[in-house]
């Protein structure tokens, strides 16, 4: 068995530079908290939360009203108890301000979205409740498989109307699919595969501010996620910094910004 579980974060890592992989996941050096992190944390944790609400407490006619003052109310209480963290960001309070506007934003338009297949539902002679119990994914669950020696946390997975669909939250400020986001995906349909030795009919990311994209599931699609994983593994065996090349990109720095290990690999140095 290969000596590290690996993840589609820690693939993806690899895949963008290979010695920020080696800083980060054989030094285990310290990573910097950053405004996405705790913000897309904040965000994940009040949707995993959401489907167990006590649909009793719901008006049947204002439910729509009712879930957004909760994903509201639940936003300004994380932020809060977040607040030593946002501080030590050195953002401004107007860009701080920014965040959470964006953030309650993203919250409301799922809750839109959600409420519409809610309606649906009701308009085929469903309660609100059991609308929304027909509607509740199995939530932030983790898979592991250790022929592959790999593990990923789903954030949702829907298992309703004879479909099986993956989804993953993002916070992006863009709804692209990228080449990473797909190969996440792969990871997801395989280990669902491997689990329970059936095909997901498809997986996605729901972009929070945009809405949901989604990817048929093949067995082309399990085959990536193979070829990539053992691609990794074959590649990360050694722990000498030397086996690890420097991908030197504009993601090493940033307006703003720059990598996380960026002082101790000295990319332009």
């Amino acid at each position: 068995m290969p000596k590290r579980v690996q993840s589609p974060s820690s693939i993806n890592t690899y895949k963008q530079c290979a010695r920020k992989y080696f800083y980060q996941y054989i030094l285990k050096l310290p990573t910097k908290p950053s405004i996405h992190l705790i913000r897309g944390s904040i965000v994940h944790e009040i949707l995993e939360h959401f489907f167990s609400l006590d649909t009793a407490a719901f008006d049947e006619q204002e439910y729509a009203f009712g879930l957004r003052s909760y994903v509201t109310a639940q936003l300004l209480k994380l932020w809060k108890q977040n607040q030593k963290r946002l501080s030590s960001l050195g953002l401004t309070a107007q860009e701080l301000e920014h965040y959470l506007i964006d953030s309650q934003d993203q919250l409301h338009r799922f809750v839109e979205r959600f409420c519409k297949r809610i309606a649906d539902k009701m308009s085929q002679g469903l309660s609100f409740a059991e609308a929304f119990k027909h509607l509740t994914p199995r939530v932030e669950e983790e898979i592991k498989n250790t022929e592959f020696s790999v593990r990923g946390f789903i954030d949702a997975i829907h298992e309703s109307d004879d479909k099986i669909v993956i989804m993953d939250y993002k916070t992006s400020k863009k709804d692209e699919l990228t080449e990473a986001y797909r190969l996440q995906l792969a990871i997801y349909a395989l280990l669902y595969y491997e689990k329970h030795h059936k095909l997901p009919d498809k997986v996605g990311i729901d972009f929070l501010k945009f809405g949901e994209q989604t990817l048929e599931v093949d067995e082309a699609m399990v085959e990536y996620a193979k070829r990539e994983i053992r691609f990794i593994h074959e590649h990360t065996e050694s722990a000498e910094i030397n086996d690890y090349e420097r991908t030197i990109t504009p993601l090493c720095k940033w307006n703003g910004g720059q990598c996380d290990f960026y002082d101790v690999c000295k990319p332009h140095g």
